[in-house]
């Protein structure tokens, strides 16, 4: 009896450090944010997966939308329009589908979601050439 209730207290540790790594920590779809870049920014509740990329110039980069949230992608650093009558890309905002642009210049490319760019929803393709 003694020998079965050792068993049972020395299990029990064992049982719930398994059981919290199958209930996970981060429940966010899309990759990890070190996963290596596939030409997809992934776009999630409220961020870029990956934020900032490298790719070569005359490459092609592909957002997809996979939170719930309405995002847009748009070139740029600021929300004004005004402010930056240029800009190379706007998705419009959308919540779900892809939006594709091919950099054919190098340079540092600033892109933001219009909703979220108060919080921070940022990030940068930077093509080399």
């Amino acid at each position: 009896m003694r020998l079965r209730f050792c068993a049972r207290l020395f299990s029990l540790p064992l049982l719930l450090g398994v059981s919290m790594l199958a209930c996970g920590g981060d429940d966010s779809t899309g990759p990890p944010e070190d996963a290596p870049f596939t030409g997809t920014i992934h776009i999630l509740d409220d961020r870029f997966s990956p934020r900032d990329v490298t790719v070569a110039a005359g490459d092609s980069v592909t957002w997809r939308w996979e939170g719930s949230h309405s995002h847009s992608v748009t070139q740029g650093t600021t929300p004004d329009a005004s402010q930056d009558p240029s800009r190379l890309f706007d998705s419009g905002i959308k919540n779900s589908g892809t939006f594709g642009y091919r950099f054919t210049a190098a340079g540092s490319v600033p892109y933001f979601c219009r909703p979220h760019f108060a919080i921070g929803m940022k990030g940068t393709v930077t093509v080399t050439p």
